[in-house]
């Protein structure tokens, strides 16, 4: 068996998965990077920061009150190309939140391969088909009338450390084979690349992400050595898998304000758009997209899928993990 390297961020296996951190860190050309992407991109103005539920204390029922909307009062964003949400533009009156990365929202295009996705939608059905079980936990009255997302990675949410999620470690071992692969194949083809727009377009809080990297690997090195397919570069920690959508509006409480999500989806399906009340549109996520929010900040909702099946998965790193490597970072208004 080959050795394991401590290197400065911990604990690394070999192989790879080294090979895609020093793709996802060093290869890249920021300027070029930024180039590409500002090309062809639709940008959509805001006036006013959505900051309605800021500073609020977790209420999904007063989000629901509040933001409840038809999807269809919405403005449609165009359901291909680039698109971003800035708030670099937005007027001097206004009141931004310091700490916050220079967009709510950006989609890129064309980011996962068609043969990755139909790869991506084959390990989901091998985990199905693996008996993977959820763990029992009550319904997230905030987000879905029902609650059928799995949750696997890393997260603090009920702890003061870093540990792994119960669906991924409470599972047989037909299961945890099937969740590895699936995690080891997002880590392979799509993490690396989330590394490289998040360090391009957000570089301080790319920082912050990873002091919380170093603590993870430092603090969780055993688990990871057993399981490397948990080592997302930094990049996020956690990922739900759901087929369908959040019906509800809500916030998701657990983020940081200023860490994105990114959410892609895999399948064939009409409908499921990214729905934002509060800004007034709805954007597409289409296969081989990869979307960015600050899912914390921008309430937001999926339009009803009317067609067809869509596997969403949604890449996101928990408040706590954040401040615990951060304890000076705070996001403020002014």
């Amino acid at each position: 068996m080959a050795k394991m390297k401590k290197t400065s961020r911990g604990i690394r296996s070999p192989g790879s998965r080294a090979v895609r951190q020093v793709t996802c860190l060093a290869r890249q050309n920021v300027q070029k990077v930024k180039a590409a992407v500002e090309r062809g991109m639709h940008t959509h103005h805001i006036d006013k920061f959505p900051a309605t539920f800021y500073r609020a204390q977790p209420n999904g029922a007063a989000v629901r009150k509040a933001m409840s909307i038809d999807p269809e009062q919405l403005a449609n964003i165009p359901a291909t190309g680039k698109v971003q949400v800035p708030l670099r533009d937005l007027p001097a009156s206004v009141e931004v939140p310091g700490g916050l990365p220079p967009h709510l929202i950006i989609r890129f295009d064309r980011f996962i391969t068609h043969v990755n996705q139909k790869r991506l939608r084959k390990r989901w059905d091998d985990v199905l088909a693996s008996g993977a079980r959820h763990q029992p936990r009550k319904c997230d009255a905030n987000r879905s009338d029902n609650n059928t997302a799995f949750h696997f990675g890393i997260w603090e949410v009920t702890s003061s450390e870093p540990h792994l999620t119960a669906e991924t470690t409470n599972q047989t071992p037909q299961a945890i084979t099937a969740i590895d692969a699936l995690l080891r194949f997002i880590g392979d083809f799509i993490a690396g690349k989330i590394c490289s727009v998040f360090e391009t377009h957000a570089p301080e809080q790319w920082d912050i992400m990873q002091k919380a990297y170093e603590r993870v690997q430092r603090v969780l090195a055993t688990e990871l050595l057993a399981r490397p397919s948990l080592d997302f570069g930094g990049a996020f920690f956690a990922v739900a898998v759901k087929e369908g959508g959040s019906g509800l509006v809500h916030i998701d409480w657990h983020d940081n304000h200023a860490i994105w999500a990114f959410v892609f989806a895999v399948g064939d399906w009409e409908g499921g758009e990214f729905c934002a009340p509060e800004l007034g549109i709805k954007i597409p996520i289409r296969p081989g997209q990869v979307f960015a929010v600050l899912a914390r900040v921008v309430a937001h909702f999926s339009a009803p899928v009317t067609k067809g099946r869509r596997i969403v998965f949604t890449c996101f790193t928990d408040r706590l993990t954040v401040l615990h490597a951060n304890p000076a970072f705070v996001t403020v208004v002014g």
